[in-house]
């Protein structure tokens, strides 16, 4: 018996419209509730972060492409009472069980290797790859064709591009940015921007 599982999704733009779609394909028994949203108005919104009425019996999910956004929608909501479900790939491969990672967002054939540390908010886009025992902290997103080596950690907040290679037991700080095609062959420090094949920094923020 396939069990109905609700939504509702944090963002109506172009993001959240595509985790709706995904969510749709993946299984008939998942249900959209509506889109909480801000600036939008129309069908299937059903008001702003702040006012609208806590959905209870659905999973939330923050439709934002970075980490910041998740993790800001994410305590807000929570602070309401919102309860965060999870999205997952049944095309994905996964040897860890991220069914449980808090507001995770797992697409298309993505990878998730044994022994995977995931913190909350964390976005692993299709064809992606995550090695054994890695670590992923609060709101890091890996994007498509992306590959993290085992061992390595991955600080909150950051971003790894498209194409990108962190190699085995690399270190990556916080609010890091590891630009698209980069190989990343030693430790990152927080609040940088790296690129290039080895990479290096380009941006330092404060």
């Amino acid at each position: 018996m396939t069990i109905e599982q609700k939504f509702v999704l944090v963002g109506a733009g172009g993001f959240g419209k595509e985790i709706k779609a995904w969510l749709q394909t993946y299984s008939s028994a998942n249900v959209v509730q509506g889109f909480v949203d801000d600036t939008v108005a129309g069908d299937g919104i059903i008001g702003p972060l702040r006012e609208h009425d806590i959905v209870a019996d659905a999973g939330y999910i923050a439709c934002l492409g970075t980490g910041h956004g998740r993790m800001a929608v994410g305590a807000l909501l929570e602070a309401r009472g919102a309860r965060f479900g999870v999205v997952v790939s049944p095309m994905g491969n996964y040897a860890s069980d991220v069914t449980r990672a808090h507001g995770g967002i797992f697409l298309g054939m993505c990878s998730v290797s044994s022994n995977v540390d995931i913190g909350k908010f964390v976005l692993v886009q299709g064809f992606a790859c995550i090695g054994h025992d890695v670590t992923l902290g609060d709101g890091v997103t890996v994007s498509s064709h992306a590959f993290i080596g085992g061992g390595a950690e991955i600080g909150a907040k950051t971003t790894v591009h498209p194409h990108a290679t962190i190699l085995p037991r690399i270190k990556v700080g916080q609010n890091a940015i590891i630009g698209a095609g980069s190989v990343v062959v030693k430790d990152v420090p927080d609040n940088v921007t790296v690129f290039g094949n080895p990479a290096k920094v380009i941006v330092t923020r404060g």
